[in-house]
């Protein structure tokens, strides 16, 4: 059965989806469509709002945007109908450390795929569980803050990074 709630952060709402114990997708603060993915969620999977679904990782989630320091999200994640190297992209991204940054070149070496930089950006694109799967701290060669798939763009990848102590370039 998949359940969804809407967390109450201090940047907005943030919206986890769970089916089980896994998380199946997220959805960021910024995103002006929340109205609209909820009515998605419950034509598409009948799903159901739940405010008790994985507390201990609402939590985590509300201390992220409240500015805690080195918060690590503990979730297991659904990445049905993935490809293996999707999934190996993924598993790369999740290890970058709070605070950290890779280039789109450096998670690809990382995951095992060296030149595979623009793939690399593909993936992050389609990330479905933006924040615990970190696709903020992929940026582009030079240290330059790259793409980002949300609504705010990458006005909101700069300010998590800002928020981690991170610095990055035009």
């Amino acid at each position: 059965m998949v359940r969804y709630c809407v967390i109450s952060t201090t940047w907005g709402p943030f919206l986890l989806v769970t089916q089980g114990e896994r998380v199946l997708e997220t959805k960021l603060p910024d995103e002006s469509d929340l109205d609209a993915h909820l009515a998605r969620l419950r034509s598409d999977f009948d799903a159901i709002e739940d405010n008790a679904i994985h507390q201990p990782l609402q939590e985590s989630i509300v201390q992220y945007f409240e500015g805690a320091p080195g918060i690590r999200f503990q979730a297991r994640l659904i990445l049905d109908g993935m490809t293996e190297f999707q999934k190996s992209i993924l598993r790369a991204c999740r290890s970058i450390g709070y605070g950290k940054t890779l280039s789109y070149g450096e998670l690809a070496k990382r995951a095992g795929y060296p030149g595979a930089a623009r793939a690399v950006g593909s993936v992050m694109a389609r990330n479905r569980h933006p924040l615990i799967m970190p696709c903020h701290r992929v940026v582009a060669a030079g240290n330059r803050i790259g793409g980002f798939s949300s609504c705010s763009g990458t006005e909101l990848k700069r300010a998590m990074l800002e928020l981690e102590g991170a610095t990055v370039l035009a």
